[in-house]
C-alpha cells in the first residue's frame, strides 16, 4: 500500500473538488461538483492508502452493488468505487448536513426529549430498512450520521470501511479512533469474544448514541482502548435515569435493552425499537410522562435467535477455568482435551474462557480443522497464529515494536520460514531474507523447531496465551508431529494453555490422537480430559426458557418434549425451536410472547435427528440457491 497526503485539492476525473469536508484515519473527504452536470454535488472519499489487493477492490465494487437494494432516503449509498492514476476514491451523493457529533456539540451536548424522539424514530426506521435489505452497517456512530439542523432530517452514511490490517496498529491507540469508533463498538465486534456479528450489533451502537444524547456523555469514559473493550464486554453502564433524573425510567430501560451484552437480549429489529419509541413519544407529548410498559412487544424477527448464554455446563466450566488459573499463578504449561458428540457444546465451553482472559490481559486464539482439508499441513495452527498476529497488530506502536524485536531474536535469520505461512507476520517483522532449501525431512524438523520457538515467544507471564484447536479428529500428520514436539518440551511454554477439542465418536484406538494422548501420559503429564455429555432435562428446560424469554413453568411441557427428542443436544434443541417457528407451530403473539399447542407439535412431521433437520432445510432451498450452495461447498470454509 502507498500512503497519500494532499496539501492541495487533488485532480479527480469527472469531478471538480469544491472543498475539504473532513479527514478520518483512513481517508480525506471532499465535496465535489460533477463536471458534466454543474450544480450536482457528490462526496468524494479519497483513501489515504492505496489498496493493492485486487480481491479487496472487487469486494468494494460488489458491496456497492449489493447496497443498491436499500431504498430509503435515510441511507446514503455509495455510487461507485473508482481509481485514477495513484488515487482511489468512493463516490456518494452529497447531503447538506453535519455529523451528529458536531450538531450535538453545538447544542452544548443537550437536546430536548422531543428532539430526541424525532432523531430516534428516524434512526430506528433507517436501521430497520438497512437490516431488511440483509445489510449490517457495522459502523453506526455519530460521525456516520448526518443531520440537517433546520429540518432534523438524518442520513446514515459510510457503509464501506476500507481499513487494512497494516493500518490497524495505528488506529486502536489513536485518541480519535477510541472516542469516535471504539466507544460505539459492540462486544462481539471487539474480536475478543466468539459471538457472531449480526443485525443487533447496529442496535447496540445506536443504543450508545441514544445514551449519549440523553445524558450528554458516553456510558464508558476512558481513553485506554483495552479498558474500553473490557467495559463493552463486562461492565454495566450507569442507568440513564440515574445520570439524568429528567429522563423517564422506561426510556432508561429501553436503552439498556439496546445495549445488552448478550446479542439475543437486545432489540432484534429496528421496527420493534421504533414501535417502543413512538409509544414513549406519543404519551410524553400528551402527558409529559411515560407509563412503564413491556418493551419489545413489536420486536419480532420471524425467527428463533441463537443464544450466547451457556446452560448446564457449570462443572465443566469450573474445571477449565481451574486450569487457566494455574497458568496465571505461574504453575507452568497447562493442557486440556475436550471431547463430545457434534453440536454438544465443546466449542461453546471454551468461549467461557474469554471473559477472564480479557480481565487478565491474556490472549486467546483458535483454529479449526476441516474435514476436507486434511491434506493441508498445519492448517489449524496457522489459522490460529494468523489470528493472533492480527491481534498484536492492533496494539500500540511500542508494543508492536516489542513483539517485533522479541520474535526476530527468537527466529534469527530463518524468520522467512514462518512468514511464508503467516503473511501477517511480514507486516510485523518486515521482509525477510530467503533461507536455504532443505530435503523434506530436514525441512519439517526445521519448521517444527522454528514454529515451537515462535509459539514459545507469543506468550508472557503478564499476558498468558490460550491456544484452542478444534476438531482434532481431522488433524493432519504434520500437526500431530508438532504437537508431539510441543508436549515433549512443555518447559519451553510456561505461559501457554493448550486446549484441543474432538468428536469422540470419530476417534478410535487406532486414531493418531489416541496415540498422542497416550504418549503425553507416558511422559508423566496429566492433561485435563473432559467428556462433554448431553444436557439433562433441567438444563434443556433452562435453555428453552431462555431462548423463548419465558418463565420456566410456562415452557415445561415443550422443554420435556424437546429434551427427549434431541437427547440433550444443545444444537438440536435450538434447531428444533427454529424448525417449529418456520412451520408456524411456534408463533410470536400480539402480546409479545411465544405461543404453541403441544398436540400439534406432537403430531407434526418433525425430524428426529439434527442431520435430517439440516437435510430438510437444504431440500427446501430454491434450485438457483441450491446451485450456489453447492459451489460454495466446493470452495470450502
Amino acid at each position: 500500500m502507498g500512503h497519500l497526503n494532499f496539501e492541495s485539492f487533488p485532480a479527480i476525473p469527472y469531478y471538480d473538488i469544491v472543498e475539504l469536508l473532513g479527514e478520518s484515519l483512513n481517508a480525506f473527504t471532499y465535496k465535489a461538483e460533477a463536471k458534466d452536470n454543474p450544480g450536482k454535488f457528490f462526496v468524494i472519499k479519497i483513501l489515504k492508502r492505496l489498496i493493492n489487493s485486487t480481491s479487496q477492490c472487487h469486494f468494494f465494487t460488489q458491496k456497492i452493488e449489493r447496497l443498491k437494494i436499500i431504498h430509503d432516503s435515510r441511507a446514503i449509498i455509495p455510487v461507485s468505487f473508482d481509481y485514477s492514476s495513484d488515487v482511489q476514491f468512493i463516490v456518494s451523493p452529497f447531503f447538506p448536513g453535519q455529523p451528529l457529533n458536531v450538531f450535538f456539540a453545538e447544542q452544548q451536548n443537550k437536546i430536548s426529549l422531543n428532539d430526541f424522539f424525532n432523531l430516534a424514530t428516524e434512526l430506528s426506521l433507517g436501521i430497520n430498512t438497512i437490516h431488511e435489505a440483509g445489510i449490517i452497517h457495522g459502523g453506526i456512530k455519530p460521525n456516520n450520521i448526518l443531520i440537517q439542523a433546520e429540518t432534523q432530517a438524518i442520513r446514515i452514511v459510510d457503509f464501506l470501511n476500507p481499513v487494512d490490517i497494516q493500518e490497524i496498529s495505528h488506529f486502536i491507540y489513536d485518541r480519535d479512533f477510541v472516542e469516535s469508533t471504539l466507544a460505539y463498538t459492540s462486544p462481539e465486534q471487539t474480536g475478543r469474544i466468539n459471538h457472531r456479528v449480526e443485525f443487533s450489533t447496529d442496535i447496540y451502537s445506536l443504543g450508545i448514541i441514544f445514551y449519549q444524547l440523553l445524558t450528554g456523555r458516553l456510558p464508558f469514559a476512558t481513553a485506554d482502548p483495552l479498558a474500553l473493550i473490557h467495559s463493552h464486554l463486562a461492565e454495566e453502564a450507569q442507568p440513564i435515569h440515574e445520570v439524568n433524573s429528567e429522563i423517564p425510567d422506561i426510556l432508561s430501560q429501553m436503552v439498556a435493552k439496546m445495549c445488552a451484552k448478550e446479542p439475543e437480549k437486545r432489540y432484534q429489529t429496528g421496527i420493534g425499537l421504533y414501535a417502543d419509541i413512538v409509544r414513549c413519544m406519543n404519551e410524553y407529548q400528551q402527558t409529559k410522562t411515560i407509563t412503564p410498559f413491556i418493551l419489545g412487544l413489536r420486536d419480532h424477527t420471524r425467527r428463533v435467535i441463537f443464544i450466547s448464554k451457556m446452560v448446564g455446563r457449570d462443572k465443566d466450566v469450573r474445571l477449565v477455568l481451574k486450569e487457566y488459573t494455574k497458568l496465571t499463578l505461574g504453575k507452568g504449561f497447562q493442557s486440556a482435551f475436550i471431547s463430545g458428540l457434534p453440536g454438544i457444546g465443546k466449542t461453546r465451553l471454551i468461549q467461557e474462557l474469554q471473559q477472564p482472559l480479557v480481565e487478565n490481559e491474556g490472549y486467546f486464539t483458535s483454529g479449526k480443522f476441516d474435514q476436507y482439508q486434511k491434506n493441508i499441513p498445519y492448517s489449524s495452527l496457522i489459522q490460529a497464529l494468523r489470528n493472533l498476529i492480527r491481534t498484536f497488530l492492533t496494539e500500540s506502536d511500542d508494543r508492536v515494536d516489542e513483539w517485533k524485536q522479541q520474535l526476530l531474536a527468537a527466529l534469527g535469520g530463518q524468520a522467512k520460514v514462518i512468514t511464508d505461512v503467516i503473511p501477517e507476520l511480514s507486516v510485523l517483522l518486515g521482509e525477510q531474507a530467503d533461507v536455504i532449501e532443505l530435503p523434506p525431512v530436514e525441512a519439517r524438523n526445521r519448521f517444527n523447531n522454528l514454529l515451537g520457538a515462535f509459539l514459545a515467544n507469543l506468550s508472557r507471564k503478564e499476558h498468558p496465551l490460550v491456544l484452542f484447536i478444534d476438531d482434532l479428529q481431522w488433524c493432519d500428520s504434520a500437526t500431530f508431529d508438532f504437537l508431539q514436539h510441543l508436549f515433549a518440551n512443555t518447559k519451553d511454554y510456561p505461559n501457554l494453555f493448550f486446549i484441543g477439542a474432538y468428536r469422540n465418536n470419530e476417534v478410535g484406538a487406532a486414531h493418531p490422537l489416541s496415540f498422542l494422548l497416550k504418549s503425553i501420559k507416558e511422559r508423566g503429564l496429566k492433561p485435563q480430559e473432559l467428556r462433554v455429555g448431553a444436557l439433562n432435562h433441567q438444563a434443556c428446560h433452562e435453555m428453552v426458557a431462555y431462548i423463548l424469554d419465558l418463565p420456566l413453568q410456562k415452557t415445561e411441557n415443550l422443554a420435556v418434549f424437546l429434551a427427549e427428542l434431541t437427547e440433550g443436544n444443545p444444537l438440536f434443541v435450538s434447531e428444533s425451536l427454529s424448525w417449529l417457528n418456520a412451520e408456524e407451530l411456534l408463533v410470536f403473539s400480539d402480546q409479545g410472547q411465544w405461543q404453541w399447542i403441544m398436540d400439534k407439535i406432537r403430531h407434526s412431521s418433525m425430524p428426529n435427528s439434527v442431520v435430517d433437520m439440516f437435510g430438510l432445510k437444504v431440500k427446501q432451498l430454491g434450485k438457483q440457491t441450491l446451485e450456489i450452495v453447492k459451489t460454495c461447498a466446493c470452495m470450502g470454509n
